[in-house]
């Protein structure tokens, strides 16, 4: 019997003597059965992970290699195994035992430090033991110090180390390092860095040496950059990368938060809004306790109750070490989250990190598809589970033509492309090309929907390298366009160096994003030079919405890397009026050096402009970060928000397309949103947060409900700045009466991690 039947047998059996205990205390309630059998599954995965294939366990991993020692006598070999040994001690967090040990390696070398220096064989050594001093200031400064200006581009003086011998240390290895090795940009990179959280960045940097960080950045007049409130709003998780999403779990009119960390014992967090502009950690009163890791989430009211539920994805990257489950998180209505992962159908053990929500077969019940990560030597089918209506799924995506090895599928969206009604879906596929199903409708009188991939000669098979995309509308043309950045594997050491090529105009050829303009006919024209994003981002974290309510999407990346070296601002690029991107990286607020992950945009305090919640930090043990919560300044444009609701199909109406129409000085102009979640890591605000730039009036609202072009309904007489309810087959427009909540800032609360 395999080991993970061995847990679900266990698990099963958990689920069934809970269910014959009829005392109701929540410790014991039987709607909290798949929680328990969730916990005890989750924790067993993690006492029995295996240090050899589960990328992670750094730490474990360290621990053997000590236990197992070497027998290599070959000098190269012999520094090869300790300078990985003392990686793992670096990626474990054991930053002081990593020091010392390469510390020892240079002082121990036949000849001297300097001949150390000098052996491009032994420069691994001198690499690791700057990067440790960096993390030593990071750890000291930035986590367990952290502040609302901490690691944020450009550093103010807030955000300066006040235990300066980590980047002290660092600037003197990397100038021991470049003069040697001048043409070493990485090392180049990081000293600029370094020099910077001590407050002596430009002007201490020697002139050959200076980077200059915002040599990118266009000015945007009139924009004002957001503030992180994280730590004064007690939301910023001390954690690795996972989701971040927006969402109101209650239905009292202000969104809440929910994130995760992709720590095996990392628990989720949900923060419920008090109302008043705080938060408040709600983890333990919801059940969540004990259900733990994820890199991702989506949201989706499944059984079209009324309230949002919450599809947790857990074992990226982790190929035989990412058998995992996900987690089905049903919203009972109470503040309380039921597993029902075991009951419903959906239980596997497969790595993955990126799904979508969509009907798609027209049924008015939202179904799932998982994509799972493959290569040649594993095979994890993807998965599409259709909603039978009862709060359970059946798989069919091997008989729909849609369990295919993609590779390690990176992103999936579902979206109508050729806006037909019916829901098409694009994978983003790493090292494989990406694909794009359209959605050719019901074969005869079957339950079956037949799926065309159409990727090549639409055009989006690239990048090679895809890993997050969006889909979104980006020149307001009504047709949804397509985003794909790159994260090539050969560079992911060298994502400084790639920074600093870019910023300093030197070739790279590294592969780069692709912004895929919609033809309208099936076909994409790639427009990434002309729009200004033909650039290497390293995205991760990825999603979009409207910053300064000027109508235009414009997009968020969280970037990095699995490395420490990884150390590269999460990038801001605005839409100017679907003509090109400017970037504002750097004058944005949001410059985040720490790897950013889950991107969520909402309007957490209700006065029309949307914040931006971030998930922060690596995917190794100790690469930890303080998420990030940006409020939004810019009150400048007109906007409106709109709760959607359905009756024939889906209540939480996604994937309804909407078109604003506006009058303006210039004329009318429409703007079109498409009701969901957003990016393909992050989840943003189901409610559709539309800005209106500087119109004068809002002409009409057009609602194609669920996508469907035959079930239209448009809306007029609608005020601007407000909050509003449009219920499908219902032509009033209900006033929510909600009102602006300023977050709390800093007047308001206590830091969680601290």
């Amino acid at each position: 019997m395999s080991n993970r039947l061995i847990l679900f047998v266990s698990v099963i059996a958990v689920g069934f003597f809970s269910a014959c205990n009829s005392n109701v205390d929540p410790k014991n309630d039987p709607r909290f059965d798949g929680n328990r059998a969730m916990v005890k599954l989750l924790d067993s995965l993690n006492q029995n992970a295996d240090p050899d294939i589960n990328y992670y366990l750094s730490g474990r991993r360290a621990a053997r290699m000590m236990e197992k020692k070497h027998n290599y006598t070959n000098g190269v070999d012999i520094i090869k195994w300790e300078a990985k040994y003392c990686f793992e001690l670096l990626n474990a967090g054991s930053t002081e035992e990593g020091i010392k040990t390469l510390t020892a390696m240079i002082n121990n070398y036949q000849g001297g430090p300097e001949k150390a220096l000098n052996d491009p064989e032994f420069k691994v050594v001198f690499d690791l033991l700057a990067v440790g001093y960096l993390r030593m200031g990071e750890n000291d400064n930035c986590v367990s110090n952290h502040n609302s200006a901490s690691c944020i581009l450009p550093l103010k003086s807030k955000a300066f180390h006040k235990n300066t011998k980590g980047s002290l240390s660092a600037i003197e290895v990397y100038t021991q390092l470049l003069r040697v090795y001048p043409d070493d940009l990485q090392s180049r990179w990081l000293m600029n860095i370094a020099y910077m959280t001590l407050g002596k960045y430009p002007t201490e940097v020697p002139k050959e040496y200076l980077i200059p960080f915002d040599a990118l950045d266009e000015k945007v007049e009139g924009f004002v950059p957001f503030e992180n409130l994280a730590v004064d709003l007690g939301v910023d998780v001390n954690g690795l990368a996972g989701a971040a999403m927006i969402e109101d779990f209650n239905n009292d009119g202000h969104l809440d938060i929910f994130c995760s960390s992709y720590g095996l014992i990392d628990n989720v967090k949900l923060f419920m809004s008090d109302g008043k502009g705080g938060f408040v950690d709600e983890t333990d009163k919801a059940m969540l306790m004990g259900i733990t890791g994820g890199l991702n989430a989506k949201q989706a009211d499944f059984n079209n109750d009324g309230f949002m539920d919450i599809l947790v994805l857990r074992g990226a990257w982790l190929d035989k070490g990412g058998e995992w489950p996900n987690s089905l998180l049903k919203n009972n209505g109470d503040g309380t989250f039921s597993d029902i992962t075991i009951s419903a159908g959906m239980l596997s053990f497969c790595p993955t990190e990126t799904a979508s929500w969509a009907d798609v077969n027209n049924d008015g019940l939202l179904d799932v598809f998982i994509a799972n990560e493959n290569n040649d030597e594993n095979q994890y089918p993807c998965e599409l589970y259709i909603n039978n209506g009862n709060e359970s799924f059946s798989n069919v995506a091997n008989d729909w033509g849609l369990a295919g090895n993609f590779g390690f599928a990176k992103a999936a969206i579902w979206a109508d492309f050729n806006n037909d009604g019916l829901q098409d879906l694009f994978v983003s596929c790493l090292n494989y090309d990406n694909k794009l199903f359209m959605n050719r409708g019901r074969i005869g009188n079957s339950k079956k929907f037949k799926f065309e991939n159409i990727a090549d000669k639409a055009g989006v098979t690239m990048p090679k390298q895809s890993f997050p995309a969006i889909v979104f509308d980006y020149n307001n043309d009504g047709l949804e366009d397509i985003f794909c950045t790159s994260f090539p594997s050969e560079k992911l050491s060298r994502v400084g160096e790639e920074a600093a090529l870019e910023i300093l105009g030197k070739p790279s050829n590294a592969e780069k994003s692709r912004l895929f303009k919609n033809n309208g006919n099936e076909t994409f024209t790639d427009v990434s030079k002309e729009m200004n994003l033909w650039k290497q981002t390293f995205a991760m974290g990825f999603s979009f919405g409207d910053i300064d309510n000027d109508g235009w999407l414009d997009i968020y990346a969280g970037t990095g890397a699995f490395e420490f070296t990884s150390l590269v601002p999460n990038r801001v690029f605005k839409n100017m009026e679907g003509k090109r991107f400017a970037e504002i990286t750097h004058s944005s607020g949001m410059a985040h050096l720490q790897k950013g992950h889950g991107i969520a945009f909402g309007d957490l305090d209700n006065d029309g402009d949307q914040d931006i919640y971030t998930t922060l930090g690596g995917a190794v043990e100790g690469d930890n970060a303080h998420n990030a919560l940006f409020a939004n300044p810019n009150h400048v444009n007109h906007w409106i928000t709109m709760q959607l609701q359905g009756t024939k199909g889906s209540r939480d109406a996604q994937n309804s397309k909407v078109k604003i129409t506006v009058s303006t000085l210039a004329g009318s102009q429409s703007y079109y949103h498409v009701v969901g979640s957003g990016g393909s890591f992050g989840a943003n605000s189901i409610q559709l947060e539309a800005g209106l730039g500087k119109a004068s009036k809002i002409e009409s609202i057009e609602v194609c409900w669920h996508g469907n072009p035959k079930n239209k309904q448009i809306f007029k007489n609608v005020g601007m700045d407000q909050i509003i309810r449009l219920v499908e087959g219902k032509g009033e427009i209900e006033k929510t009466g909600y009102n602006a909540t300023p977050l709390q800032g800093k007047s308001g609360g206590k830091s969680c991690c601290k």
